[in-house]
């Protein structure tokens, strides 16, 4: 049995359609606060604020009590200010917000989160870009971005072709980085071995939670809706631990101790 959780929020506790609760989501958050069971919310947010992410989720019937996303980790790994940042107008906002200047002629960094509407000509001045520049940053490494019913490249797509296509190497800020997961191991004071990870994204989370040897737990409630669709690219290692349909799924799991 895990004595703690990280738990992911889009397609995992929070509908990417809906924008509502998943079956089971409310309840498994209110049954760990009940029994005092350690958990960190992690999530890839890069649209709102932390804590205006976090006040919205609370909103919704979620009672989180522990939570963080990139930008909480952010203004630690990007010291240069003259940034290219690419991402939704909402992103680039936030990032002004906390300091940093946009500058695409000549910056000091490129900056990439997730934008559902990139297109070829966004992708050519990321890597005219990224030529220029030393430090090169992905938000977080989300394998594929699930927007109405669709599935986009992830910024981990995104990160694999711009390093592809330049020979250079990039940093990530929120998961599956282990900065990101440490900071949350930290917060929970406990070693990796002790926690259970629950995603929908097999490949952006899991796997590089799975390396840290925590154990993983696969719900098909967002970007995967069929275990075959994954389960045969992955290494027997790799396997999740647990796959269930949703967050009821694993509530049951969890009322009868079995993770």
């Amino acid at each position: 049995m895990a004595k703690g959780f990280f738990i992911d929020v889009q397609g995992t506790l929070i509908c990417d359609e809906k924008r509502e609760p998943i079956a089971g989501a409310c309840e498994f958050i209110d049954a760990l606060n009940k029994r005092n069971i350690p958990y960190v919310v992690i999530t890839n947010n890069t649209k709102v604020q932390s804590d205006e992410f976090l006040k919205s989720l609370q909103k919704k019937g979620l009672n989180i009590k522990n939570y963080i996303d990139p930008f909480s980790l952010l203004t630690s790994q990007l010291n240069e200010k003259k940034i290219a940042a690419f991402g939704s107008r909402e992103f680039l906002d936030i990032m002004k917000n906390l300091g940093y200047e946009l500058d695409y002629e000549n910056p000091q960094a490129l900056v990439v989160s997730i934008k559902k509407e990139y297109t070829n000509e966004d992708y050519a001045l990321m890597i005219e870009l990224a030529l220029k520049v030393q430090t090169i940053i992905g938000m977080h490494e989300t394998s594929i971005y699930s927007k109405e019913g669709k599935r986009y490249p992830g910024v981990g797509a995104i990160m694999q072709m711009i390093k592809f296509a330049t020979n250079k190497e990039y940093n990530v800020v929120g998961k599956p980085s282990f900065n990101f997961y440490n900071k949350a191991r930290e917060m929970l004071g406990l070693d990796f071995n002790d926690i259970t990870i629950i995603s929908d994204d097999m490949i952006g989370d899991l796997i590089g939670a799975s390396a840290l040897k925590m154990k993983t737990a696969l719900v098909l409630s967002g970007k995967i809706k069929d275990e075959n669709e994954v389960l045969p690219t992955l290494k027997k290692e790799e396997y999740p631990t647990y796959i269930g349909q949703n967050m009821q799924s694993l509530l049951e799991l969890l009322n009868k101790g079995e993770i």
